[in-house]
Parts: C-alpha cells; sequence; structure tokens
C-alpha cells in the first residue's frame, strides 16, 4: 500500500465551506440561525452551502469542496450520515480536508470517529483541530462509484430505507420513528433472490472465491461500531483496516424473524441461524439467475439504482478527517442512549443472512465454504 501523505495545508486555517442539507418541512432560517450562533464559528469566515432541493446535496457537497481546494480551506459536513456522505464524496475526490458537525438520527459515522455530538463542541472542535493541523486518515468503502463511509445494502434494506423516509415526512424525523419504521417494513413480506457472490479475501490475494447464496438482503459494513453493537465478529478485521464485513440474512418466516431482530438488538448476531459473516477486501455481487438491468443499492441512508455486477471494495487512498488526535472512543459514554443504534437495532437493520453457525473468520486468499475460482 502507497504511503499514507495527508493534503498540505495552506498557510493560514483558511475559510469554512459548510455543508447543510435541504429536508423536507425543515426550518432551515433556525438550522442557519443556531450555527451562526455557535461562538467557535463568529470568528473565522464561513461560507454558507444549502442546495434548494434535497437532492442537490450532491452538487452543493461538490461545490464546497471545489471552493475549500482553491481557497485552502476545510469543507464541514452539518448533517446525518447521508449528508456526511455526500460532502464526504467530494471531499475525497478533490483531495481537501474535511469536519464533521453531526445532526442526524443515528449518527453512526460521527460516533465511530468519537466526534462530538453537541453542536457548539463538535464545531470547537473543529477549529482548534484546523489551527492544530490534527488530522486523522479514515478509511472508505465504495460500491461501484458511489463511497459509502458507514454501509451499503441491496435487497431487503433499500426498502426498510425507503419506508423510514415515508414515516419520517408524516410523523416527523426522530430516532423512534424510524425505529418503528424499520420493524414494520422488516416483518412485511419479503423477496429473496439468488446472488452470485466472488469475494477476495484480503489485498493481494490472486483468487476470488465465489458461491451462490439465496438471500433476501446481502449487507456490506464499513463501521466497527455499528458491527459490534450488533455482535459480528468480522467487526475486528474492519477496525484493523483494509476489509469490509459482508453479512447474508435468508429469507425466513416471521418468528425466525423476531428473533433475529431480537438477536441483534441485544447484540448476539453472530449466535443467530439465519446470519451469514464474512470479511473481504473486494467483492462482486451480480443476481445469479435473473438479471435485471440495474439493482437498487442503498448507501449510508441514500438510494440508487446500478448496473451489475455491484464491486465493493475499499480504497487505499483514505479521507482526511478535521478532528483533535485526543478524542478515543469511550465505550462506555458511546452506550448510553444508543439502545437503536445499529442497522438492525434502528431499523431491523437485518441485512445480512446465511448458516446455522456464524462463518470463522476468511484466512489469506480463502473464504470458508467457497470455491476458488480463477
Amino acid at each position: 500500500m502507497p504511503p499514507i501523505v495527508s493534503p498540505s495545508p495552506s498557510a493560514g486555517p483558511g475559510p469554512v465551506h459548510l455543508v447543510v442539507p435541504h429536508r423536507p418541512g425543515a426550518d432551515h432560517g433556525q438550522v442557519r440561525q443556531r450555527l451562526e450562533a455557535l461562538e467557535p464559528l463568529r470568528g473565522h469566515a464561513v461560507q454558507w452551502h444549502v442546495p434548494a432541493v434535497r437532492a442537490g446535496i450532491v452538487q452543493a457537497a461538490d461545490e464546497a469542496a471545489r471552493a475549500a481546494k482553491a481557497s485552502g480551506g476545510i469543507v464541514v459536513a452539518c448533517g446525518g450520515d447521508g449528508t456526511i456522505n455526500a460532502v464526504a464524496a467530494a471531499a475525497w475526490r478533490h483531495e481537501v480536508r474535511m469536519g464533521v458537525i453531526p445532526a442526524g438520527t443515528f449518527n453512526y459515522f460521527a460516533r465511530e470517529q468519537s466526534l462530538s455530538l453537541d453542536f457548539h463542541q463538535a464545531a470547537e472542535d473543529i477549529l482548534r483541530a484546523l489551527h492544530a493541523g490534527d488530522v486523522r486518515p479514515v478509511r472508505v468503502g465504495y460500491v461501484n462509484d458511489r463511497m459509502f463511509l458507514v454501509n451499503a445494502a441491496i435487497g431487503l434494506y433499500p426498502r426498510l430505507l425507503e419506508q423510514r423516509e415515508m414515516a419520517s415526512r408524516r410523523f416527523g424525523r426522530s430516532r423512534w420513528v424510524a425505529v418503528a419504521s424499520a420493524v414494520w417494513s422488516f416483518f412485511r413480506p419479503a423477496s429473496a433472490r439468488r446472488w452470485r457472490v466472488s469475494l477476495r479475501a484480503h489485498r493481494g490475494a490472486d483468487a476470488l472465491v465465489s458461491e451462490e447464496f439465496f438471500a433476501s438482503t446481502l449487507f456490506v459494513g464499513n463501521n466497527p461500531l455499528q458491527l459490534e453493537r450488533l455482535g459480528i465478529p468480522q467487526a475486528r478485521d474492519v477496525a484493523e483496516g483494509d476489509h469490509l464485513a459482508v453479512l447474508l440474512l435468508k429469507p425466513q418466516g416471521r418468528w425466525a424473524t423476531a428473533r433475529t431482530v431480537w438477536h441483534a438488538a441485544i447484540g448476539q448476531l453472530d449466535r443467530d441461524e439465519s446470519v451469514i459473516s464474512l470479511a473481504c477486501a473486494e467483492m462482486e455481487v451480480e443476481p445469479a439467475s435473473w438479471r435485471p438491468a440495474q439493482v437498487k443499492v442503498a448507501f449510508d441512508g441514500e438510494r440508487e439504482w446500478m448496473p451489475s455486477p455491484l464491486r465493493f471494495r475499499v480504497e487505499n487512498r483514505p479521507l482526511w478527517l478535521v478532528a483533535p488526535t485526543a478524542t478515543a472512543r469511550d465505550d462506555d459514554a458511546q452506550e448510553a442512549g444508543d439502545a437503536a443504534s445499529s442497522p438492525l437495532r434502528a431499523a431491523p437493520v437485518a441485512e445480512d443472512p446465511d448458516p446455522p453457525e456464524p462463518a470463522p473468520l476468511p484466512v489469506p486468499g480463502a473464504v470458508p465454504g467457497m470455491a476458488t475460482v480463477a
């Protein structure tokens, strides 16, 4: 792997290019007023990038990253994991540093990075780190040409996110609305499909290993905290870098589904007979039988139709996050208020499927239970 070198900061800290999403029904004037009232931002040059419509977040993030590149500043995302994803993709593409002010429902990325969930403290931490030159590398995953920092999935999970968005528009955006909507979606009948999955266990492995799975959901995790809270052993591989965790959920009846939801809620998915878990550095996925032109993919809370095969991978070049280097995750503190904080906990996050026993960790160059192909 090439040496990791962070982007060189300019002579001064440069302006902060702040990206705030457009949310249906949200009082954006109130959000801006709240941010402008933050004392840490008052004494710093701030440029605002707010899209006129929700779908404009990608363009707004790209414009902000370009401006940050030209001005020697940084781009800052103020929002949930979807907003952070859009800003991170733009920052990574233009090779600029980024900061995060968490303002989402679950804030998986911020929690994993031990970022403050308080508006004022988060802004203060970013500016303190900016002046001190503190940056940290963050591993990024990709599915085709889309980045994901937390997770990506196909099958049941994209539908679950659609139902959650509909519920949020009707009942408001809160964690409990998200959880209730996810549980409702998870217990509704779901179709399954046979998928052809080809994995490369680690970087540099010559062979791909391939197998077919009949599953209702395929979930790829890039966030160790989320995986740990579900009880997925491959969280260790993801935390060590250069690996993604893969979960497959086989179709099952309502009582078995209830058992899976319970195992996810108590962090014991590794004991669930319907779940297969693996770790890999790269993966290709495509329908094994009927092959539609495109497959709906969810990534960090967003959804998009993509052509198959779907190619999942960990990028060599990291994203550079502006954050105090002293922040270390305090698992006890993070635990508080996180009862619903994982894909399955928060939204019967069940996105994983298969064997009677959790699959053992793959050994270099091979994945247990899968046949090697050239």
